[in-house]
């Protein structure tokens, strides 16, 4: 990504004073951190705002951020070319988020993104495969166009950097990535605070729902390189927790000593079903790989994809294609 290319998405930003930035479906750290951090840098410009995306709830777990509660749900939208600047952040393609989105490229529309399979839909797409997260992108964006940083925006990003990195111990950590964590530590993200506030924020409702979880792990294939979790819909209503509070919950199945990828499959009480990739370096095949098989998306370490039918059958299915698949 070069700096012409940084300052041209800088510059569609400054450009236009009204905003609506939009994130995935079951947003993470790293799509509330970059929405957090461009809503703040609007705000302080002057700009009209607005944040939205189909998720009812955002993760619990990311309220200390100061734009948490400005975060409205939108399903659908018909993007009336009224000058605002629709802006997506942290997705591989439009239909990751609020449908209803033209296909015919002349949106006013800004794609500021990392995953390497994105589809560059929008007007202006800067996307870089490359980084380690949206976040460490817009950052160099926002720097690029020398917009102001404040202690909270810098936290924002932090986030980001910290939850798509897996604590800075993923393979997309880069000498950038530190620098730039440098460069927010420096504007006030303290290191020790920020993990405190990323990490230490479970519910006791969502300690049990992820004691379930952690309860029924299967390991399999040679050396137990496999492992595969599950979670029914009744297990949240049993527990108390929220559905956002599997965030977190398919990296910890990471932590087993000699796992090399992990799936988890979720069935939430609305009805979603979701399965979550997970890989490491000696893994026969990445996350992001197996995920697109699925008809889903995502990185080489941590992708999802959707699944139908009952979770016990996609369990089998899932095991049994694993191991066909790493012979």
């Amino acid at each position: 990504m070069t700096n012409d290319e940084l300052l041209r998405a800088s510059d569609m930003l400054r450009a236009n004073h009204s905003w609506h930035i939009f994130t995935h479906r079951k947003a993470d750290g790293d799509a509330v951190g970059s929405a957090n951090a461009l809503f703040e840098a609007g705000i302080s410009a002057g700009h009209s705002v607005k944040w939205s995306s189909p998720d009812a709830k955002l993760p619990i777990g990311y309220n200390y951020l100061p734009c948490f509660s400005e975060h409205t749900t939108i399903e659908t939208l018909d993007f009336p070319d009224d000058g605002t600047l629709y802006v997506f952040l942290d997705c591989a393609n439009q239909t990751r988020s609020v449908s209803g989105f033209p296909q015919t490229g002349s949106t006013n529309s800004l794609n500021i993104d990392h995953h390497e399979d994105n589809s560059h839909y929008a007007q202006v797409n800067c996307v870089d495969g490359k980084a380690s997260s949206t976040c460490e992108l817009l950052f160099r964006i926002l720097k690029a166009g020398e917009w102001p940083l404040s202690r909270s925006i810098a936290e924002s990003l932090y986030t980001g950097l910290f939850t798509d990195t897996g604590s800075f111990t993923f393979s997309n950590t880069s000498p950038l990535t530190h620098n730039i964590a440098a460069e927010l530590i420096e504007l006030g993200a303290e290191p020790g605070h920020m993990t405190d506030l990323i990490t230490q924020n479970k519910t006791v409702c969502g300690m049990a729902l992820w004691g379930r979880a952690l309860s029924r792990i299967e390991m399999f294939g040679e050396e137990n390189k496999f492992a595969l979790t599950r979670l029914y819909a009744e297990d949240f209503r049993e527990t108390g927790a929220d559905m956002t509070e599997t965030e977190g919950l398919p990296a910890m199945l990471m932590s087993i000593r000699g796992l090399k990828f992990a799936v988890t499959l979720t069935e939430y009480p609305n009805g979603t079903k979701r399965l979550s990739f997970r890989s490491r370096e000696g893994s026969p095949f990445g996350a992001g790989e197996i995920a697109r098989e699925f008809g889903g998306g995502g990185h080489e370490r941590a992708a999802g994809a959707s699944f139908e039918g009952s979770v016990d059958e996609a369990c089998a299915k899932m095991r049994e294609y694993l191991l066909e698949k790493s012979r």
